[in-house]
C-alpha cells in the first residue's frame, strides 16, 4: 500500500492546480480578513494590548480548522480521476486489493492535509512571533486536534466523493464546500451574531467544533489583556459573540463536549468507513 500512497502523493503535487485549488478558500479567508474582517472585528472590542494579535488568532484559528477540511478534500480528487478514467481497474489487475486501494486513497488525503495544515501552522507560527512577538503554543492538544480534525474530515469526504462519477460532479462539490465552510465555521460572520437557529446549526456543524478547539489552545496568551479590562459579564459576551465560546440555548459548551463530540462523530465515520470497505471487499471476490 506504501508504494500507492506515494504514486498518489506524487501525482497530486505535480498537479499544481489541484493543490492551488486545495488551498484556495485559505487566500479567501486571508483576503477578506486583509479587507474588511479584521476591522469588523476590532470595532466591536475595546482597546487594549495584543488586540491585533487577538483579532489574528482568531481568524488563524479557523484558518487551520479550515485547511484541514479544504486540503484532504483537494486531495481526493485524485480518487476521483482515477476512477473515472478506470485507472483504479488497471491498479486492481495486479495482486492490489480492492480495499487496499481504498485505503491507500483515505491514508494519502490524510496526510496531505495534515502536512499543508502542519505548513501553515508553522508559517502562523512565524509570522505571530515577528508581527506580535508571540510564541504560539507547541502542545499535544494542539496536534491533536489538527491530526483529529484532519482524519474526520477525510473520513467524511471520502464516503461522499465515494458515491461521485464524474470529475464535475467533484468540483461542483468542491466548490460549495469551499464557499460554505468558511461561514459554517463560523469565519465570515462571528457565530454570536447571528440567529439562534443558524447558531445550532453551525454548533453541530464538526468544523466550528474544530475551530473552538483551536481559538482555545492559540488564543490563550491574548485573552488576559482583554479580560483585564473589561467586567466579567462583558468579557464573557465577547468570547461567545465571537465563537470562542459556544452557548446552546443559554448552556455553556465546555472544551470537554467539543473534545467528546469529534471523537465520538470521527469514531462514527471511522466505523463507517471500515464496513463500507469490507463489504466492497468481499462483493470483489
Amino acid at each position: 500500500m506504501i508504494p500507492l500512497v506515494k504514486r498518489h502523493i506524487k501525482l497530486f503535487l505535480k498537479d499544481k492546480a489541484s493543490v492551488f485549488f486545495s488551498l484556495l478558500s485559505i487566500f479567501i479567508i486571508v483576503g477578506l480578513y486583509l479587507l474588511f474582517l479584521s476591522e469588523n472585528i476590532a470595532s466591536g472590542l475595546p482597546e487594549f494590548n495584543q488586540q491585533a494579535a487577538f483579532i489574528f488568532l482568531w481568524m488563524f484559528a479557523g484558518i487551520i480548522a479550515v485547511t484541514t477540511a479544504t486540503t484532504p478534500l483537494g486531495a481526493l480528487g485524485k480518487f476521483i480521476e482515477d476512477k473515472v478514467s478506470q485507472k483504479n481497474d488497471d491498479l486492481l489487475i495486479t495482486k492490489i486489493s480492492k480495499q487496499s486501494l481504498a485505503y491507500s486513497y483515505v491514508y494519502y488525503s490524510f496526510i496531505i492535509g495534515f502536512v499543508f495544515t502542519s505548513l501553515l501552522f508553522i508559517s502562523g507560527f512565524i509570522y505571530t512571533w515577528i508581527s506580535f512577538d508571540l510564541i504560539l503554543p507547541l502542545s499535544l492538544s494542539l496536534l491533536v486536534v489538527i491530526a483529529l480534525s484532519t482524519l474526520m474530515h477525510t473520513l467524511i469526504f471520502y464516503l461522499v466523493t465515494d458515491r461521485l462519477k464524474t470529475m464535475s460532479a467533484f468540483s461542483g462539490f468542491s466548490t460549495l464546500v469551499g464557499t460554505l465552510i468558511g461561514f459554517l465555521a463560523g469565519i465570515y460572520v462571528p457565530i454570536g451574531v447571528l440567529p439562534s437557529y443558524l447558531q445550532k446549526i453551525i454548533i453541530l456543524f464538526p468544523t466550528t467544533q474544530v475551530t473552538v478547539l483551536l481559538r482555545t489552545i492559540l488564543m490563550e496568551d491574548v485573552l488576559n489583556p482583554i479580560q483585564t479590562i473589561l467586567p466579567t459579564e462583558a468579557y464573557e459576551e465577547i468570547l461567545k459573540m465571537l465563537g470562542v465560546q459556544l452557548v446552546w440555548n443559554d448552556q455553556l459548551l465546555s472544551s470537554q463536549f467539543s473534545w467528546l463530540y469529534l471523537l465520538v462523530f470521527t469514531l462514527i465515520l471511522l466505523v463507517t468507513v471500515l464496513v463500507k470497505n469490507s463489504r466492497n471487499n468481499k462483493t470483489l471476490s
